[in-house]
């Protein structure tokens, strides 16, 4: 397996997006740490305080990608937590707002 297989996620759109992750791995988890921070406070402030599930499950994915940042994981791992983070905001934003 060559070094530049290692390299992507799987799924075209990020591969496309993200074409090589090491190379631009502070931006990218710069962008990921404002996006996912401030997705994280949208959702609490929408109603994650509200409900006690939807406050320890936005605590637990928003961490999740933040410590896999703190802890220079491999960007694969990176950007599929910080996608999945960004998601379950949105999830979250979205029923807190329609509900």
């Amino acid at each position: 397996m060559s070094t530049q297989e290692e390299n992507v996620t799987g799924i075209k759109v990020i591969d496309k997006i993200f074409f090589d992750a090491n190379l631009n791995r502070y931006g990218i988890s710069a962008i990921l740490l404002i996006a996912i921070g401030c997705m994280g406070g949208v959702a609490v402030g929408t109603g994650g305080l509200q409900n006690t599930f939807q406050l320890i499950v936005l605590a637990i994915v928003t961490m999740f990608s933040m410590a896999m940042m703190l802890a220079i994981a491999p960007m694969r791992i990176v950007v599929l937590s910080g996608v999945a983070a960004l998601v379950i905001d949105t999830i979250f934003i979205i029923i807190n707002l329609l509900g």
